[in-house]
């Protein structure tokens, strides 16, 4: 199957030195404007992200209030990201992309009309979880996929890094952003500035002329038909199923998430502009760790191993996150989450889609985006422990779980990790 995509530029025959394959792909046609573009998402979802969860600490004084938020838009995600992998494999991804930012945008209009209006209740920020859930099922993959679209294989890791990159400078950028904004001028100001960015982000996305579409059989099957093959695709590879499985213990490790505004309001007792710092903090993680996988790319047959490592590694922070010493204690591990967090995250897109053929992509990719919101049962859970036996505490056994489960895959199955 062919795959729309931008030739790699011919080196200029009277030089001496080839460019860096990073500068190189950055000279690939639209691609520039595609990062530029993702960067512009990543900031703006950031904060969107974050301002929500301020938002909901702020209705409710109840911890599983934030992990209810995050239990409804995951679960959304998780049962809708296999049909939405079969759409991606089908449309075209590019007008996914902009159809999806599009919405969120409109969206997050809505909830500041609601904030301004006073009329904001926390069954509307439940509705706008499941319709936002909806969105990204299928705009997760479809941004991610599209980026091999547009440079083609040969530059997958570069190009995926760089998007990593992107994601780390939206982290840093929008957790600072959201909590200048939160704690200035306000939340209304802060969702409708966020939802401006998106759709700002979407507009520059149509500027691409590639559709990034795959070229399909004369004879189409049905979508579920496609679904089922994805996953016979998958139970026939081991490697893949125990990559898979690793990537599963996301249940618990999402839990993080809903407790950093609980941490930062009530254990640690920084307000906004440290919720804002700690996550910042995380984006320099994962800025290092897109660095130095970009500039070092690991070894092809590492990558199975890389996938069940990085997340022992992630759950492992959350057992020393949980002990909250102090503020540049959570600082550090936040640091640390990010770095574990994001080299899961380009590992696994890179692994996963390279590892299958380009019509099964999409499909694929879902199978992971649906494995990595499974936090959401966690996301639920440790919101109602934590109301249970306290904030420490809860988050501790959620770090502690998964990290005796992945040493014990690590130690029975790397072998098979090691043929992914």
């Amino acid at each position: 199957m062919s795959v729309e995509r931008s030739p790699t530029p011919a080196a200029d025959s009277g030089s001496t030195a080839e460019p860096h394959p990073v500068l190189a792909t950055f000279r690939l046609p639209f691609y520039a404007r595609l990062w530029s573009s993702n960067l512009l998402q990543f900031i703006c979802f950031q904060v969107l992200f974050l301002a929500m969860q301020w938002l909901v600490t702020s209705l409710s004084d109840l911890r599983s209030a934030v992990g209810l938020m995050g239990f409804v838009q995951g679960g959304t995600i998780a049962l809708v990201s296999p049909v939405a992998g079969v759409i991606v494999d089908r449309a075209s991804k590019r007008n996914l992309i902009v159809a999806g930012r599009i919405a969120m945008g409109s969206i997050s209009l809505l909830v500041a009309f609601l904030i301004w209006s006073d009329q904001v209740a926390y069954w509307m920020l439940l509705s706008v979880s499941i319709i936002g859930g909806l969105v990204a099922s299928v705009l997760g993959p479809a941004t991610q996929t599209y980026v091999v679209d547009v440079v083609g294989r040969e530059r997958t890791h570069e190009a995926i890094s760089l998007n990593a990159m992107g994601t780390s400078f939206g982290t840093m950028g929008g957790g600072a952003l959201a909590g200048v904004l939160v704690g200035v001028l306000g939340i209304v100001a802060t969702y409708f500035s966020a939802a401006i960015g998106v759709l700002l982000a979407a507009a520059l996305v149509v500027t691409i002329p590639m559709l990034g579409r795959s070229a399909r059989p004369a004879e189409r099957r049905s979508p579920w038909a496609d679904l089922r093959e994805g996953y016979a695709y998958v139970r026939e590879r081991p490697p893949l199923l125990l990559a898979l499985l690793a990537c599963a213990m996301s249940l618990f490790n999402g839990a993080l998430n809903p407790m950093r505004p609980i941490f930062a309001r009530h254990v640690l007792e920084v307000g906004a502009s440290g919720f804002g710092m700690l996550s910042a903090a995380h984006g320099v993680g994962t800025f290092v760790a897109a660095l130095g996988v970009m500039l070092r790319p690991p070894h092809p047959r590492h990558v199975g191993l890389l996938i069940a490592g990085t997340m022992l590694g992630y759950a492992a922070g959350l057992v020393l996150y949980a002990f909250g010493f102090s503020f540049g204690w959570a600082l550090g591990v936040e640091v640390w989450l990010g770095f574990t967090g994001q080299l899961w995250n380009v590992v696994a897109v890179v692994g996963f889609q390279l590892a299958v053929p380009e019509a099964m992509r999409g499909r694929v990719l879902s199978m992971v985006f649906t494995l990595a919101q499974l936090g959401f049962v966690g996301i639920l859970g440790v919101g109602a422990l934590a109301d249970a036996v306290g904030d420490q505490l809860a988050l501790g056994l959620f770090g502690a779980i998964p990290t005796i489960l992945l040493t014990g895959l690590m130690a029975f199955g790397w072998k098979t990790l090691k043929q992914m």
